[in-house]
């Protein structure tokens, strides 16, 4: 059995599953509240390596989400319970707190948690009915994840014609650690399911045909030997990855005003040179500059004697010359 999950794992759901399904090569999910593409995504480890399925969600943002960054997956955008028809989804944006159940939504607005933003009506839809899509296909694990419906979901469920090798069944009220699992476990142990795993937060189930290969990889928790790298999605990198991005911006922040500032400077000094090519002293000590720039010239080649020769003059205008003159006239009449 392969048990090393070489990639990386959004949470330790996707980690389990992964140590029980990881030698199926081209398997096939069905998320019943997916959510995000890749925040706490269960499917994503599994879409990295070739996977497909369904993502069933209500939300139109994530639902959108779900298309653009899924391509050959299929997205229901509808909510899953006991019946095929219609039903109002309270919407808490950017969460996966939505629920059709008003009393669960009112205790997330009495735990501090803003108000619903929207009160969407959405299709239901069941998991009898995603079966007769599927044909035969082998559906290899599917997901409940659905804010306090789980046990709507599971009546809405014929084992005969969706038989999934693993299912996993979020088990707690949400925003919980109370266990609701007693609700609705029996719906899944009458249709030949067997527990053999819980992580606090979901319960995980194994078809009785397949529990001696299976129930093994649920002997342990997630440990050392499943050579795990969460990645910065993960529930438990969140914190650290926030703070790795707020670092990142504020030295982007320092760097760009650094920028800014040398830009600046860079752009006054040239305004000061060009002030001061157009000045009048510039333009005065143009001929002192140039005399400068030949006698340097000329000490540097060491043939100073050689461009007097023959009273040769320095290839000067007739302008510096009798400056140059001047200077000389000056100084042997200071010094008689």
């Amino acid at each position: 059995m392969k048990t090393a999950f070489k990639s990386y794992a959004q949470n330790f759901e996707d980690l389990m599953l992964y140590r029980a399904l990881g030698h199926v090569e081209r398997g096939f999910y069905v998320d019943v509240g997916a959510q995000h593409p890749e925040v706490d995504s269960v499917s994503k480890a599994f879409f990295d390596r070739g996977w497909h399925g369904i993502h069933v969600e209500p939300v139109p943002h994530f639902a959108n989400l779900l298309r653009r960054e899924r391509p050959g997956d299929r997205v229901i955008e509808a909510a899953v319970s006991n019946c095929v028809g219609l039903t109002k989804l309270l919407v808490f944006s950017d969460t996966g707190l939505s629920t059709t159940v008003p009393g669960i939504a009112a205790g997330h607005v009495d735990l501090g948690v803003p108000a619903p933003e929207l009160e969407l009506e959405v299709p239901t839809v069941t998991l009898a009915s995603i079966a007769e899509e599927l044909g035969d296909s082998d559906v290899h694990w599917l997901k409940i994840d659905v804010e306090g419906l789980e046990k709507e979901v599971l009546q809405g469920w014929d084992p005969a014609t969706l038989r999934p090798w693993l299912v996993v069944v979020e088990s707690t009220l949400p925003n919980s650690t109370q266990s609701n699992h007693l609700e609705w476990e029996e719906l899944l142990t009458e249709a030949d399911y067997m527990h053999v795993y819980a992580d606090g937060l979901n319960r995980f189930y194994v078809t009785v045909e397949r529990a001696e290969q299976l129930k093994p990889a649920f002997a342990l928790p997630p440990n050392v030997f499943d050579d795990v790298q969460l990645g910065k999605n993960s529930f438990m990198c969140r914190e650290l990855s926030q703070g790795f991005h707020e670092q990142r911006v504020k030295l982007m922040a320092r760097y760009d005003a650094e920028i800014k500032t040398l830009l600046a400077q860079i752009e006054q000094a040239d305004l000061q040179h060009q002030a001061m090519l157009k000045s009048l002293s510039w333009r005065i000590t143009s001929p002192l500059r140039r005399a400068l720039d030949f006698f340097s010239f000329a000490i540097r080649k060491k043939d100073v004697a050689a461009l007097f020769a023959d009273n040769q003059q320095p290839p000067l205008s007739p302008g510096t010359r009798a400056w140059l003159a001047k200077i000389d006239a000056a100084a042997k009449e200071s010094q008689t």
